[in-house]
């Protein structure tokens, strides 16, 4: 499920969807009245359109140390989207700091500093913003899907950051968190999953010992629930990304229907 490691040196990218992957599905979403399942082509195609449109739009994209992009949608298959689309650009990802460009479901959740505003609509089938957009903010949706469905990732150093963090709101964590790091930190669990309560919530494909086919995501951070869908996909799975809003009834469900 990975691309051929060309740029060896960022093992991030290679973990990242290609046009090729269209066998069957990278990532499916659970939420309450709501399955989406994207395969690896369809997800690729997202991701090199939200690059392009950082390429594009973004006033510091192409510079060093590289694109800060600040995402306000929380746990949400948009947000895997953006942040594949952000590291395929070459750029950093933050959930608190500020930021050149800004991504959310909702005025009130932009950066308002951020020098590229973005809002993305929830629905899953939604073709443009409802309403009217903010006077310079750009349309998560229609401006993305005008943009080409290809793009050639810049090289980019390991070394570069992958995440970055607001040190008063996540007290006690790394400020930021390279690509080379983020990659090596999914192998130190084997369960890409953080139930809220502390328990386990994956469960396995019936049948004893049967592989299964996906991992269960279950999060109520973003930033933990992408490091759980790039573990999914470093083993070769397919991450089944929950809700936080999921009841037990429906995770378990996802489960049986998904074969985590």
């Amino acid at each position: 499920m990975t691309r051929t490691a060309d740029r060896i040196h960022d093992p991030l990218t290679a973990l990242l969807p290609t046009a090729t992957d269209a066998d069957r599905a990278w990532l499916v979403w659970y939420a309450p009245g709501e399955r989406v399942e994207l395969t690896g082509r369809v997800l690729d195609m997202w991701q090199c359109k939200i690059a392009n449109l950082l390429t594009e739009e973004a006033p510091v994209a192409g510079t060093e140390p590289g694109l800060l992009v600040h995402l306000g949608m929380g746990v949400h298959w948009r947000t895997v989207t953006w942040c594949c689309g952000a590291w395929l650009a070459g750029g950093t990802v933050t959930f608190t700091s500020p930021a050149d460009v800004s991504v959310a479901f909702a005025p009130n959740e932009l950066d308002a500093h951020a020098q590229l505003q973005v809002l993305v609509p929830r629905a899953a089938l939604a073709m443009h913003w409802p309403g009217s957009l903010p006077p310079l903010v750009l349309d998560g949706v229609a401006d993305v899907m005008s943009q080409p469905d290809a793009f050639t990732a810049p090289v980019v150093d390991g070394a570069r950051a992958a995440v970055r963090q607001d040190a008063t709101q996540a007290p006690g964590a790394p400020a930021q968190a390279s690509r080379t790091a983020l990659v090596a930190g999914l192998a130190e669990s084997s369960n890409p999953t953080d139930a809220p309560d502390g328990s386990d919530s994956t469960e396995r494909a019936p049948g004893t010992g049967a592989r299964p086919r996906a991992a269960l995501v279950c999060s109520n951070t973003a930033l933990e629930a992408m490091r759980g869908v790039l573990a999914a996909w470093r083993n070769g799975l397919t991450a089944v990304l929950v809700s936080p809003d999921a009841d037990a009834e429906l995770i378990q469900a996802a489960a049986r229907q998904e074969g985590a």
